[in-house]
């Protein structure tokens, strides 16, 4: 990849880089597990300014711990006891919801996996309480409210990481970029982790903050500068990670989801991506959808007893594809199945 200069330069306008017909998962048991992506509510204890207000500001209500237990158990019965389920809650900062750990004893004695995406922020005792009823924890590093608390950050880390699978984080601001590489530095000292150092984009839209070249640099070069340095002396489930690119030939290539954002590779207009069979979403206000990218309109409220559960793929229309999780969902051209032999 060439460094460029600018984050308009990397936003990809038109079709993925080169000519694969397929992004499947790297584990095919992936493909089998399916995810609910849940946001319970907006409060938050922090306020980002790369965050949007309606990610923090409370003006959500937590979803009653009644809606959640009845939609969660739906999920579950509908498609059956072949599959596995894997739960991840976020907010706002959903540690702070009252009834989660209630809702994680439920789950876990349902069989399914539970996880969150949280800054890390609660106490030694939550995370104590907590740790034994999670199965992963996606824990983000936030410079502007972490940076003069980054000794209990690396504390929970190093607890959780000795209990469950953990993935960190680094939300690398352009302003504090040197403090972030450096905190990226330290954490990479924990065993049996995985760190990203995540690029920020505006808006959650459709262009990058501006990076030096530098600093695009760092990020690119992240698996080398910390991922290869980090010790493995345990496995864990996992229950989304590497995608990787079909071609006609039958190569195999795998790639991170985070690449294919800073690598301005994330567009996938007019493919069938299977959003919806994998996974779903649930925003503050309890709508299901099939990704974060929105894509084909509500699929109705938590509360809805008419739900109706996706049953075939569906057609991109984004340009961009900007959250790691929906790229982390099967995604083939139309004439895929014609060209490679293999069904959608």
């Amino acid at each position: 990849m060439t460094i460029n200069d600018s984050a308009a330069n990397l936003t990809n306008t038109g079709s993925p880089s080169d000519d694969y017909l397929r992004l499947e998962h790297s584990n095919a048991d992936h493909s089998r597990t399916f995810v609910v992506n849940w946001c319970l509510g907006n409060t938050c204890n922090y306020a980002c300014s790369y965050c949007p207000d309606n990610l923090h500001d409370a003006s959500k209500p937590w979803t009653s711990y009644e809606v959640a237990e009845n939609f969660a158990r739906r999920v579950m019965d509908h498609y059956g006891p072949d599959r596995k389920y894997y739960f991840e809650f976020t907010g706002g900062e959903v540690s702070l919801w009252k009834d989660f750990l209630k809702l994680a004893e439920f789950l876990k004695a349902r069989g399914a996996r539970v996880g969150m995406i949280s800054n890390g922020s609660r106490s030694m005792d939550w995370w104590q309480k907590a740790r034994p009823l999670l199965d992963h924890v996606c824990m983000s590093f936030h410079p502007e409210s972490a940076l003069e608390k980054e000794d209990h950050f690396f504390e929970v880390a190093k607890f959780l990481s000795e209990g469950l699978r953990l993935h960190l984080n680094v939300m690398m601001s352009p302003e504090k970029f040197d403090a972030c590489y450096a905190v990226a530095t330290r954490l990479k000292n924990i065993p049996n982790v995985s760190i990203a150092m995540q690029p920020l984009i505006v808006n959650f839209g459709s262009e990058l903050y501006k990076y030096t070249p530098a600093q695009h640099h760092i990020m690119d070069k992240q698996y080398d500068l910390i991922v290869k340095h980090i010790k493995h002396t345990r496995e864990f489930e996992y229950f989304r990670g590497a995608m990787q690119k079909v071609y006609a030939d039958g190569r195999r290539v795998s790639q991170a989801p985070h690449r294919f954002i800073n690598n301005g590779q994330n567009n996938w207009a007019g493919w069938k991506c299977k959003v919806g069979l994998e996974q779903i979403v649930v925003d503050f206000d309890g709508k299901v959808f099939r990704g974060w990218c929105l894509v084909g309109d509500s699929l109705g409220h938590v509360a809805d007893p008419d739900f109706k559960f996706p049953t075939e793929a569906i057609t991109c229309t984004k340009t961009m594809c900007h959250c790691n999780f929906d790229i982390m969902a099967t995604k083939y051209r139309a004439n895929a199945a014609v060209e490679t032999g293999v069904s959608p």
